[in-house]
């Protein structure tokens, strides 16, 4: 289905008629701004646990890079799972 150019603007304009007569319920506080330097510190000790956090965590690998298992162990644990979830249904 396409819409006209002529239908889009209309929507568009009946959208901004119900629009501009919105009066919030209650007050609407003002924004909070920090200064400037707050933000600036915030930023650097961010950066600086970044850069402390390492990208790869060496102990989750070396637990990974083992021997890899048998098809066989695979399979059964496998078929274990698929039990289990239709015994506990």
């Amino acid at each position: 289905m396409q819409i006209s150019l002529e239908e889009l603007r209309k929507v568009a304009r009946a959208y901004r008629a119900q629009q501009t007569g919105t009066t919030p319920l209650e007050p609407v506080p003002a924004p909070f701004v920090a200064c400037d330097e707050a933000d600036k510190q915030l930023a650097r000790e961010i950066a600086q646990l970044l850069n402390q956090t390492p990208d790869i965590r060496q102990e989750r690998v070396q637990e990974v890079s083992t021997e890899p298992l048998p098809a066989k162990v695979i399979a059964a644990s496998i078929m274990r799972r698929v039990i289990a979830d239709k015994i506990s249904r």
